[in-house]
């Protein structure tokens, strides 16, 4: 949800109520918002507000004055199993077996980074397809690297130079954002789950209190890509591109035999992550690429 005008928000009737001056007030369940984006300095809102929305699960971004992502509040669960989860995730990150995991993030970024291409017809599907089948444990042979120049060459124009927070032309703004919610989206599930959102897999910067859900945004980045490039228009970056952008929240996403939206399939997968922790013999449960090999693909590899 995203509110980027002056704006007073208060609980009424067990109902967030959304006031504008000269516009009739807007109420929304709580339990129904997955994250709130705040895009105004003149924003008003109570400490009870920030209570009701953590109590139903909700996130909350702000932003500065460019529009970028600059804090978020996550809804902190009192789990009863954080303790022996973070015990768990300790044990895992001394292991051998934590290099596995890590190889299947990857593989799963890789087979998605594939789907997008072909879905946009691109070419270059297979090369990355090969390199998920090449990825060692704990990506030791830089396979994701690869493969991400491999990708933005294939996916967009000549000229085109990923650039990440903090860049202000149209196309790298609107995947930044994207990402940040998605991000916020991610830390909520693992929070919510009684995990601890800094002990990570493949990112495990010492000063990142969020290295876990940068581990489990990789294999879900394409969504945010493809909506993003479905819209063809990277004009200004707006408050109607940012609205068009959070549409991808609304995404189905393939996961075994079953299609989850995007909210739900990132609850799955961490789901499958704590019962990897406790049960040594299960796997990641990761979206898939279902997009079909073209005819002759083979020579564009």
């Amino acid at each position: 949800m995203l509110i980027e005008n002056p704006a007073r928000l208060s609980v009424h009737l067990g109902r967030l109520c959304i006031s504008r001056e000269g516009y009739e007030d807007v109420h929304v369940l709580p339990k129904d918002i997955a994250v709130l984006c705040l895009h105004h300095h003149t924003i008003q809102m109570s400490v009870h507000v920030l209570r009701v929305l953590a109590e139903a699960g909700a996130s909350v971004i702000v932003t500065d004055a460019k529009h970028h992502p600059c804090a978020s509040i996550y809804p902190w669960a009192n789990h009863g199993d954080s303790v022996r989860r973070l015990r768990y995730q300790m044990a895992l990150d001394a292991s051998p077996r934590r290099a596995l995991v890590w190889q299947e993030i990857v593989q799963a970024r890789l087979r998605t980074q594939a789907a997008n291409l072909r879905h946009f017809g691109r070419k270059g599907a297979l090369r990355l397809e090969r390199l998920a089948k090449a990825v060692l444990p704990d990506d030791a042979n830089k396979c994701e690297g690869i493969g991400a120049r491999h990708y933005w060459r294939c996916l967009l124009p000549a000229g085109f130079q990923r650039a990440k927070q903090g860049a202000e032309d149209p196309l790298n703004a609107r995947l930044n954002y994207g990402y940040a919610v998605l991000r916020s989206m991610v830390a909520r599930a693992l929070v919510q789950a009684g995990l601890h959102p800094a002990l990570g897999l493949g990112h495990r910067n010492m000063e990142n209190p969020f290295n876990l859900a940068d581990d489990f945004i990789e294999p879900y980045r394409f969504v945010v890509e493809r909506h993003v490039i479905e819209q063809e228009d990277f004009g200004e970056f707006d408050g109607a591109a940012r609205k068009r952008i959070l549409g991808f929240v609304e995404f189905p996403v393939r996961m075994g035999k079953a299609t989850y939206r995007l909210p739900a399939a990132v609850t799955e997968t961490v789901a499958s992550y704590v019962r990897l922790l406790e049960r040594p013999g299960e796997r990641l449960v990761l979206p898939e690429n279902v997009a079909p090999l073209d005819r002759g693909e083979e020579r564009w590899a």
